[in-house]
């Protein structure tokens, strides 16, 4: 195939091993990334490596190969282009994620990495870091394996002298070092500068490194200051993940996925436990109002005057009547008439300080009808504390 197929339409990214273009298939109208490894690299076992890998991998956390050619001396690599905003460019615009964001960010990059480590041989990154993460509607996505290995082939020795951990040589091979483990400083695992073997552990370290960078914003440190709303467990992970011992590290992807989760899950029924608390705090308050609001209404109700041909003006109940708790729910007999002043306020409300709730209430029952409605205050207070019980 030809770069004639292919028209570029502006720049995407470049990186340790070359450009990335956003091109558009002139034969099938399509738009896709389109790789050109720079020709200084000279490595032509490392770009066989890369559509190796890319040739293997079959999810959607990582894009899809469509094929690769030469040209003018030039190595190509056409795949899915990933449509999204890097997460460098969203913490660059927003700052530093909320930790439930965060944290379930670098949940799904840990499902990411599974699939990668789970493949046969399988797969390391290496150069796990916020620029080669696109943030996408369906979740994070993986690109760049410029830098990946399959597990068996890297044990390899770092560049000498104090060369970057990113520089890469051709001359490499003929030294009688097939690769050299390449990295972005503060995000490559400690190994690959020792020259170590790496192992999967490597990439958590750099997802470690990745999500110390959501929590606070700042380059990656190795003992940074924890936020003040980043829970102390998240941030117990971040530091495991970034352990340099790799046997205080989590062993795989899957270690610290389990931890997130289970951070997440723990953190959801919190929140759970708090809205039902709120919701009974809610009922119970509503409750009592009503139960309130009905006594209130009930002693404070103005006394319905008789019609005129009824009325006996002589007959006034005595305030006796009206001080005993016992009376204050009972109807008033027929043959008692009763006048307005005898119902001052102040007499209703010494009446109803001197009596027990629980007492206005027990007669509420037996006696009670408000405005025509039949009011069980006792029921409604048992059911009440029944339900509350039961939650």
């Amino acid at each position: 195939m030809s770069k004639e197929r292919y028209r570029i339409l502006r720049k995407l990214g470049e990186g340790g091993c070359g450009r990335t273009y956003l091109v558009r298939d002139r034969k099938l109208g399509k738009l896709w990334a389109m790789k050109e490894l720079k020709p200084e690299d000279g490595r032509e076992r490392g770009w066989e490596e890369e559509f190796r890998i890319l040739r293997e991998l079959d999810s959607p956390c990582f894009p899809r190969l469509v094929e690769c050619f030469r040209e003018e001396g030039k190595q190509y690599l056409v795949m899915d282009w990933v449509r999204g905003l890097t997460l460098e460019k969203k913490l660059i615009q927003n700052g530093p994620l909320d930790w439930k964001e965060a944290a379930d960010c670098a949940l799904q990059l840990c499902g990411a990495l599974e699939k990668l480590h789970g493949g046969i041989p399988a797969v390391l990154h290496l150069d796990l870091k916020p620029s080669n993460i696109i943030l996408t509607q369906d979740g994070p996505r993986l690109i760049d394996f410029g830098s990946a290995v399959l597990a068996g082939e890297n044990k390899k020795t770092a560049p000498e002298d104090n060369a970057s951990v990113n520089e890469k040589s051709a001359n490499n091979a003929s030294a009688g070092r097939e690769h050299v483990l390449t990295g972005t400083p503060g995000f490559a695992a400690p190994e690959l500068y020792e020259g170590r073997e790496a192992d999967a552990g490597s990439d958590v370290y750099s997802l470690g490194a990745v999500l110390q960078v959501m929590l606070t914003g700042k380059k990656p440190q190795e003992k940074g200051e924890r936020p003040k709303d980043v829970p102390e467990r998240l941030w117990e992970i971040t530091g495991r993940a970034l352990c340099e011992d790799r046997q205080k590290r989590f062993r795989n992807a899957g270690e610290m996925k389990k931890a997130l989760e289970d951070l997440l899950e723990n953190g959801e029924r919190s929140n759970e436990t708090r809205k039902r608390g709120r919701t009974k705090s809610l009922q119970t308050g509503m409750v009592l109002v009503l139960l309130t609001a009905a006594l209130g209404v009930r002693l404070y109700l103005p006394a319905v005057r008789q019609p005129a041909a009824a009325r006996q003006p002589s007959a006034v109940l005595q305030p006796s009547a009206v001080l005993q708790p016992e009376n204050a729910f009972v109807s008033i007999p027929e043959s008692l008439r009763v006048q307005k002043k005898a119902f001052s306020s102040e007499k209703r409300l010494e009446a109803f300080s001197h009596g027990s709730i629980w007492e206005l209430v027990r007669q509420g029952e037996e006696a009670g009808k408000m405005l025509g409605l039949r009011h069980d205050f006792g029921e409604a207070v048992r059911k009440a504390a029944e339900r509350w019980e039961r939650r």
